[in-house]
Protein backbone atom coordinates (compact mmCIF):
# COMPACT_ATOMS: atom_id res chain seq x y z
CA UNK A 1 0.00 0.00 0.00
CA UNK A 2 1.43 3.39 -1.00
CA UNK A 3 1.61 6.33 1.38
CA UNK A 4 -1.39 8.02 -0.32
CA UNK A 5 -3.42 4.81 -0.16
CA UNK A 6 -2.55 4.36 3.52
CA UNK A 7 -3.62 7.95 4.31
CA UNK A 8 -6.96 7.57 2.56
CA UNK A 9 -7.60 4.11 3.99
CA UNK A 10 -6.83 5.53 7.43
CA UNK A 11 -9.35 8.34 6.89
CA UNK A 12 -12.05 5.84 5.90
CA UNK A 13 -11.26 3.62 8.90
CA UNK A 14 -11.38 6.57 11.31
CA UNK A 15 -14.67 7.78 9.85
CA UNK A 16 -16.17 4.30 10.22
CA UNK A 17 -15.01 3.93 13.82
CA UNK A 18 -16.32 7.38 14.69
CA UNK A 19 -19.83 6.24 13.71
CA UNK A 20 -19.81 3.78 16.62
CA UNK A 21 -20.12 6.57 19.20
CA UNK A 22 -22.30 9.02 17.27
CA UNK A 23 -25.93 9.22 18.32
CA UNK A 24 -27.57 9.27 14.87
CA UNK A 25 -24.82 7.64 12.80
CA UNK A 26 -25.53 5.34 9.89
CA UNK A 27 -24.34 1.75 9.95
CA UNK A 28 -21.39 2.62 7.76
CA UNK A 29 -19.55 5.79 6.96
CA UNK A 30 -19.75 6.98 3.36
CA UNK A 31 -17.10 9.64 2.81
CA UNK A 32 -17.15 12.01 -0.16
CA UNK A 33 -14.05 12.85 -2.18
CA UNK A 34 -14.17 16.46 -0.94
CA UNK A 35 -14.13 15.29 2.69
CA UNK A 36 -11.29 12.88 1.94
CA UNK A 37 -9.29 15.76 0.44
CA UNK A 38 -9.92 17.99 3.44
CA UNK A 39 -8.82 15.24 5.83
CA UNK A 40 -5.62 14.36 3.94
CA UNK A 41 -4.18 17.90 3.96
CA UNK A 42 -2.37 18.84 0.79
CA UNK A 43 -3.24 15.82 -1.32
CA UNK A 44 -4.31 16.74 -4.83
CA UNK A 45 -7.57 15.46 -6.27
CA UNK A 46 -5.58 13.54 -8.90
CA UNK A 47 -3.48 11.73 -6.26
CA UNK A 48 -6.58 10.98 -4.19
CA UNK A 49 -8.50 9.56 -7.15
CA UNK A 50 -5.48 7.45 -8.15
CA UNK A 51 -5.18 6.04 -4.61
CA UNK A 52 -8.95 5.46 -4.37
CA UNK A 53 -8.93 3.58 -7.68
CA UNK A 54 -6.09 1.38 -6.42
CA UNK A 55 -7.87 0.69 -3.10
CA UNK A 56 -11.03 -0.25 -5.03
CA UNK A 57 -8.99 -2.65 -7.18
CA UNK A 58 -7.57 -4.21 -4.00
CA UNK A 59 -11.16 -4.73 -2.85
CA UNK A 60 -10.89 -2.92 0.51
CA UNK A 61 -13.19 0.00 -0.39
CA UNK A 62 -16.15 0.58 -2.67
CA UNK A 63 -18.11 3.52 -4.07
CA UNK A 64 -21.56 3.75 -2.57
CA UNK A 65 -24.60 5.98 -2.45
CA UNK A 66 -26.09 6.40 1.00
CA UNK A 67 -29.67 7.60 1.10
CA UNK A 68 -31.01 10.41 3.19
CA UNK A 69 -28.46 11.35 5.89
CA UNK A 70 -29.01 9.50 9.15
CA UNK A 71 -29.56 12.56 11.29
CA UNK A 72 -32.71 13.29 9.29
CA UNK A 73 -33.93 9.77 8.54
CA UNK A 74 -33.67 8.71 12.19
CA UNK A 75 -35.26 11.91 13.44
CA UNK A 76 -38.46 12.13 15.42
CA UNK A 77 -40.29 14.36 12.94
CA UNK A 78 -42.07 12.09 10.43
CA UNK A 79 -42.32 14.83 7.79
CA UNK A 80 -38.52 14.96 7.54
CA UNK A 81 -37.97 11.26 7.01
CA UNK A 82 -38.73 10.80 3.31
CA UNK A 83 -36.27 12.30 0.83
CA UNK A 84 -35.36 15.23 3.06
CA UNK A 85 -31.88 15.61 1.61
CA UNK A 86 -29.90 14.42 -1.39
CA UNK A 87 -27.99 11.16 -1.03
CA UNK A 88 -24.35 11.09 -0.02
CA UNK A 89 -22.14 9.54 -2.69
CA UNK A 90 -18.71 8.45 -1.58
CA UNK A 91 -16.41 5.69 -0.46
CA UNK A 92 -16.73 3.15 2.34
CA UNK A 93 -15.06 -0.01 3.59
CA UNK A 94 -15.92 -3.40 2.14
CA UNK A 95 -15.92 -6.67 4.05
CA UNK A 96 -12.27 -7.08 3.06
CA UNK A 97 -11.58 -3.61 4.47
CA UNK A 98 -13.06 -4.66 7.81
CA UNK A 99 -10.87 -7.79 7.74
CA UNK A 100 -7.67 -5.79 7.15
CA UNK A 101 -4.95 -5.53 9.77
CA UNK A 102 -5.23 -1.74 9.64
CA UNK A 103 -8.91 -1.78 10.61
CA UNK A 104 -8.40 -4.40 13.32
CA UNK A 105 -5.55 -2.36 14.86
CA UNK A 106 -7.60 0.85 14.77
CA UNK A 107 -10.60 -0.93 16.28
CA UNK A 108 -8.48 -2.36 19.12
CA UNK A 109 -7.11 1.13 19.83
CA UNK A 110 -10.68 2.52 19.86
CA UNK A 111 -11.85 -0.24 22.23
CA UNK A 112 -8.92 0.50 24.55
CA UNK A 113 -9.69 4.23 24.55
CA UNK A 114 -13.36 3.55 25.32
CA UNK A 115 -12.39 1.25 28.21
CA UNK A 116 -10.05 3.91 29.60
CA UNK A 117 -12.80 6.50 29.27
CA UNK A 118 -15.28 4.26 31.08
CA UNK A 119 -12.85 3.71 33.95
CA UNK A 120 -12.49 7.48 34.45
CA UNK A 121 -16.26 8.00 34.75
Amino acid sequence: MTNDEAKIFGVLINCQISTYTALYAPEEAVVTISNILSLTEGMSKYRARKALRSLKEQGVICYKSQGCPAIVSYGEVPELVADAAPPINGYCLTDEGYESAEFKDAYKAWEKSMAEWAERK
